[in-house]
């Protein structure tokens, strides 16, 4: 695996729109969102097309894809972040040039439909991204961004050393407030208190951490760009649903996905588990999530982890995709072993 060099404060990030128009519809989140990158110290370049609308996305596939190969091809530029998710970061791939971002390892973060472009790197780049904070998301908080979200990513991409061990965070929040009504900038949202992990299942492993947000993982099963999860420890999390932004994706619908991954193989090559926080799910949606799992994987021996600070609930841990990760529910243990960058 290529490892890019570790961020610095008042080095350049580029900010790029690979799927959704949002930060074109939303400016107010887009101007806090660099307000908090730039308190934090670094420099900030937004992408050519990172602003368009078109129809449901950031511009055509290759205006999307042109961004990123140009902020993998300057020099000054040492990391690039997501403006936010969507549903069609699949389409850029066939414009993505692998071959100029293996030669020019960088720091790429993103969570949601950005898991499409961190699989496609990960098996045509060999490079290690990470699954972390959006701009208009975590870095646009209201007023900053959540203390946990921003501690391991700092320790994620700004150290050379290992996360280590992880801790749960205190509490967690993932309350909608109407950025069309700009509600978001009235008040910050609420917080609960985040109960900890819970393992579903008992035991040890170590192995590489893959995965993401497990509808956008859907798009690329089959094709060159779904990795070789041999080994590996896979996480996977739920993101809002399409027919309710607060709520998230159905129940029954990740049951699909479970199958598909089991049919795939995918369960048989895998050594561990860990699944993130439910999203917009209510206690008895959470129990009948955890009932389906535990259904879907009976036949297999490997541990799972419920409940980790991982995608669309905030606050978020930083996943760097490929490094060596061991979980040990005996000593309720997550630790990264391994640095995602040089």
């Amino acid at each position: 695996m290529f490892k890019a060099k570790r961020l610095q404060k008042g080095n350049s990030i580029g900010i790029v729109s690979p799927s959704s128009p949002m930060a074109g519809l939303f400016p107010h989140r887009v101007k806090r969102g660099i307000k908090m990158l730039e308190k934090l110290g670094f420099d900030v370049k937004i992408g050519e097309h990172a602003l368009c609308i078109t129809q449901h996305t950031a511009g055509s596939p290759k205006e999307r894809a042109d961004d990123i190969n140009s902020y993998f091809k300057d020099e000054s530029v040492k990391a690039v972040i997501s403006f936010i998710g969507g549903n069609h970061s699949n389409q850029i791939l066939e414009y993505l040039d692998f071959c100029l971002i293996m030669n020019n390892p960088k720091i790429f973060m993103g969570y949601s439909d950005t898991t499409v472009l961190h699989f496609a790197l990960y098996t045509q780049s060999r490079l290690v991204s990470f699954y972390g904070p959006s701009v208009l998301t975590q870095f646009a908080e209201n007023p900053k961004i959540l203390s946990y979200t921003e501690e391991y990513f700092e320790k994620a991409i700004m150290t050379s050393k290992p996360i280590g061990k992880v801790k749960p965070s205190l509490q967690w929040t993932d309350e909608i407030l109407d950025w069309f009504e700009k509600k978001d900038l009235k008040r910050p949202r609420r917080m609960k208190k985040n109960v900890g992990w819970q393992w579903l299942k008992q035991g040890q492993a170590k192995g590489s951490i893959i995965g993401g947000c497990i509808t956008s993982m859907m798009h690329l099963r089959g094709t060159k760009y779904w990795p070789d999860f041999s080994g590996s420890i896979l996480f996977w999390e739920i993101p809002e649903s399409d027919y309710d932004f607060s709520k998230g994706e159905r129940v029954e619908n990740i049951d699909t996905y479970l199958t598909n991954l089991d049919l795939s193989g995918t369960f048989s090559q895998i050594r561990a588990m860990i699944v993130g926080r439910p999203y917009g799910y209510t206690k008895k949606e959470t129990a009948k999530l955890i009932k389906l799992i535990k259904e879907r994987t009976k036949k297999y021996y490997f541990p799972i982890l419920f409940n980790v600070d991982i995608g669309h609930t905030d606050p978020m841990m930083t996943v760097p995709l490929g490094t060596e990760v061991t979980v040990d529910s005996y000593k309720d243990l997550l630790e990264f072993n391994e640095s995602g960058v040089l």
